[in-house]
């Protein structure tokens, strides 16, 4: 997020200064007429940089002379003025005063007190202004992602950056709110997708903060209109996605609370290297279809009170008609015999729950208009939201009884399982499926535990999770729906990345993760790529496997594409908006096709 610098407390305005007869000191006066002759500078930029983070000369007045270079974020209250000069180096200086004033080309002599803020060295609490006629506009720096060390940043600290390669996206989670979005040389990995947690995933995760920056659209307001990035124009059928590329980046790095970013000076040149993906085909008719989808708190609220704003879902009945409309249509693409869903509002199986509503709705614009729901005797839980499941009539009949695990894990925080098995008609063979939602990785424990963060790579409640990965597996070996079948799945959102304990603990009690060793992607977060939702098979029903895909739809999609309205103009409202399935989630759905 773009957060303000702030004047230190007890900062001074320019002050008026005496008129000397060859120069023009009023900082609130532009003139075209140039100084004669300029105070002599104290320091060079480079000495007030320094080689650390912190400036040597931090709470000194010095004496500059440089060259305006660009002024940044010139819709503030707070504009920030470049200055460079022939050390190749530079500093910003904060003043509102001078910001009105100074124009880029200018040579300037300045004093005034060296100050960090927000860690970017800056000069500030200007006691002396003066205009010194043209200077010099310094050529780009070039640079290319990986730097060497995170120090490296600090030398180019205010400089005009030129990337000489091609940047890929990995995050545009800020794209709407703040204009940015985060770059590197290379799709990144949540460390525990690809590296052991611990030692291995520490290091993997420092090396790759070193392939990353955040570029910023140079615009102080937040929920600009319109967004600048693509330069062609985002809207709802016009994404840029994470995995696509950029070139031609180039702007002033500044470093800000959050940490470095640039301010670019031009649009980059945007290509959709990861185009939005169709849903495959089946390879047969008969191949059986199962699903996983996290629907991201679908409430419709029907029992309540006022109804609107919901618990978690829509704030009110036009977002519900839109996060509904989303919703749907990515089910129909799915054209998926039996679907597992997540963060399904628990409110009932009656008129107006949000799994009824669901249902009615697909068979409505399905053209198969045969979907029905499981419906468990036992209770799913007491958290706002559970897991369901639909399936297809014409392709597979519910055999046993639906059954949920309630016990030990599964009391508190990892919402209860729950299992069906079904008779796929074609084959006749049987199966089992479980859908799951494990405990999420936030809300972290406040009083010492051995749920809290150890630091490893896995978040916390790691341990919570582990618990739920071995009830599951012991639950599911002993038939709780009363159908003994070889034929069994486990799939879901485990909240859990795949070399993570969890998964560990499930291949341990002789599950096969369906996905392979292969790193997958169903969920972006700060900036890394990775896969929370997994399917695990029995040995002989993994066998039977076809096609296993996260379905990329949703994750790689900037979030403003979704149904929310709040910090959208009316007019954004209706351009970033599609009911598509794009954006219609912030997990990815699992896709699995069986021959049997």
């Amino acid at each position: 997020m773009h957060t303000a610098p702030t004047t230190p407390r007890g900062a001074r305005r320019i002050t008026p200064m005496l008129l000397l007869a060859s120069s023009v000191v009023l900082p609130w006066f532009t003139s075209s007429v140039a100084a004669a002759t300029c105070p002599t500078a104290s320091h060079q930029i480079a000495d007030i940089q320094g080689q650390t983070d912190i400036s040597p000369l931090q709470g000194k007045v010095v004496t500059i002379q440089a060259t305006v270079q660009a002024l940044l974020y010139t819709d503030s209250k707070q504009p920030q003025v470049v200055l460079q000069d022939d050390s190749n180096a530079a500093l910003m200086v904060i003043e509102t005063d001078f910001a009105r004033i100074a124009k880029v080309g200018q040579r300037w002599a300045l004093t005034g007190t060296v100050r960090e803020i927000h860690q970017h060295t800056s000069l500030t609490n200007l006691s002396h202004s003066q205009h010194c006629g043209v200077g010099t506009r310094y050529p780009a720096t070039t640079v290319q992602l990986p730097v060497k060390d995170l120090s490296q940043w600090e030398r180019y600290e205010g400089l005009y950056l030129k990337f000489s390669q091609p940047l890929i996206v990995n995050d545009s989670h800020g794209l709407g709110r703040y204009g940015e979005l985060t770059v590197a040389d290379k799709r990144l990995w949540v460390s525990t997708e690809v590296a052991q947690p611990g030692d291995e995933a520490r290091a993997l995760e420092a090396q790759q903060q070193k392939h990353q920056l955040v570029i910023d659209d140079g615009i102080w307001k937040q929920n600009a209109e319109p967004i600048r990035f693509p330069s062609t124009g985002l809207s709802a059928n016009h994404s840029i996605r994470v995995g696509d590329t950029l070139t031609q980046v180039e702007g002033f790095l500044v470093q800000q609370k959050p940490g470095y970013r640039l301010v670019l000076s031009q649009a980059p040149l945007h290509q959709a290297t990861n185009p939005r993906p169709q849903v495959p085909a089946r390879a047969a008719a008969d191949d059986l279809r199962v699903a996983s989808f996290n629907v991201l708190n679908y409430f419709t609220a029907h029992d309540k009170n006022p109804r609107f704003p919901t618990k978690r879902g829509a704030s009110n009945a036009d977002e519900l008609a839109r996060q509904q409309a989303k919703m749907i249509a990515a089910l129909v693409s799915l054209d998926a015999d039996i679907i597992g869903l997540l963060e399904v509002e628990n409110n009932g199986f009656g008129q107006g729950s949000a799994i009824q509503t669901l249902v009615q709705t697909l068979n409505k614009q399905s053209p198969h208009a045969d979907y029905q729901w499981v419906e468990p005797k036992t209770s799913p839980g007491t958290d706002d939201i559970m897991v369901a499941m639909i399936y297809r009539s014409s392709k597979v009949t519910p055999i046993g009884q639906a059954a949920t695990l309630t016990t030990g894990p599964f009391v508190r925080g990892s919402r209860p399982p729950l299992a069906q098995s079904f008779t796929h008609i074609a084959s006749a063979q049987a199966l089992t499926v479980s859908i799951n939602h494990f405990k999420s990785k936030g809300s972290c424990p406040k009083t010492a535990s051995p749920d809290q963060d150890q630091g490893d790579g896995q978040a916390c409640w790691n341990p919570t999770r582990v618990a739920a990965a071995q009830a599951l597996s012991a639950w599911l070996k002993q038939n709780p729906t009363g159908v003994a079948t070889e034929h069994r799945l486990i799939m879901g959102d485990l909240n859990a990345y795949r070399l993570e304990q969890p998964l560990q603990q499930l291949t341990k009690d002789g599950w096969q993760h369906l996905g392979g060793d292969k790193p997958q992607i169903s969920y972006v977060f700060q900036g890394r790529s990775g896969s929370l939702d997994h399917a695990l098979a029995s040995a002989p029903l993994a066998a039977k496997l076809q096609r296993i895909v996260h379905l990329g739809i949703n994750a790689e999609e900037p979030e403003v594409l979704d149904y929310n309205m709040e910090f959208k103009s009316k007019t954004a409202q209706e351009r970033l908006f599609a009911p598509n399935e794009f954006r219609s989630s912030d997990h990815d759905p699992l896709l699995m096709d069986f021959r049997f």
